[in-house]
């Protein structure tokens, strides 16, 4: 015995559940991959770290290293990581400007004191604090980088999921 559809709606139902076996394995095959290819398609981020090396410092995903602007996009969903990067890569370049001239002219005037025996002492002073200010600049920019990475890590949707449909947010 069939049972016939009163409307569309049940019409449709029915197209999808009651139909010869060919047609229903097409139809589960069809919503079998669409239900796979959205679960593929989820907004897994996967993990930054920093690395502090010699020649390859910087910050990597899946051990490629990513450029700032590509750490400002992958960043950019978390505005407080994002902000940190920004404060931290400005100390690190502002202390890097800072302390290579002034360590410059402090070897600069170490040198002439060792050769000649006079000097200035007053660019001597200058260049001492001027490089010791921007090392230590640099250092804290660092640090401030690192605790982007870290923040960004703790808030980051690591573990993939599977969504069907947008979850609420607040």
């Amino acid at each position: 015995m069939r049972v016939q559809p009163k409307n569309n709606r049940e019409f449709l139902f029915f197209n999808l559940l009651i139909i010869n076996n060919s047609d229903n394995m097409k139809k589960s095959m069809y919503l079998f991959v669409v239900g796979i290819a959205l679960c593929v398609s989820v907004s897994a981020q996967s993990e930054l770290t920093y690395k502090s090396e010699a020649f390859q410092s910087g910050i990597f995903q899946n051990e490629t290293k990513l450029n700032a602007n590509q750490v400002k996009e992958v960043m950019s969903g978390n505005s407080e990581a994002l902000g940190a990067y920004n404060s931290g890569r400005s100390l690190l370049i502002m202390g890097q400007v800072i302390a290579y001239p002034c360590a410059f002219l402090l070897g600069w005037e170490t040198g002439a004191r060792l050769g000649s025996g006079e000097g200035n002492n007053t660019l001597l002073v200058v260049s001492a604090v001027g490089t010791a200010t921007g090392l230590i600049m640099a250092i804290f920019g660092e640090k401030k980088i690192k605790n982007s990475v870290s923040l960004y890590n703790s808030k980051a949707n690591i573990n993939p999921t599977c969504h069907i449909f947008p979850l609420k947010t607040k």
